[in-house]
């Protein structure tokens, strides 16, 4: 016995292991590969759809306002820190322009 394990859903390869839904043979040759049967093709589209939803929902309720508010706080922080420069920048001038005068007045 063969068993090749993808994901959770082991995948046999012989004839009678194999139990399908279909109910019709399969050769040894080919897999039985559970997202191709057609007819479970409409039960995985509406867990896909009800997942979607579900995913949809957390985004819009939960993800997106975190969103919101971290860019609302870095902007705040960027414009506090944008004012915090332009005072040191200011400051740095005074002071240059202090040492310039004290160096001035030394050499006097």
């Amino acid at each position: 016995m063969i068993i090749l394990v993808i994901g959770l859903e082991p995948i046999l390869f012989y004839k009678n292991q194999i139990l399908s839904l279909t109910c019709l043979p399969i050769s040894p040759n080919e897999l039985f590969i559970p997202q191709f049967d057609i007819l479970t093709l409409g039960a995985q589209i509406f867990g896909l759809l009800i997942t979607l939803s579900f995913f949809y929902y957390f985004s819009i309720n939960t993800v997106i306002p975190n969103f919101i508010e971290v860019k609302k706080f870095r902007t705040k922080k960027i414009i506090k820190n944008t004012n915090s420069i332009s005072t040191i920048n200011l400051d740095l001038i005074n002071n240059k322009k202090l040492i310039n005068n004290s160096y001035k007045l030394f050499m006097q």
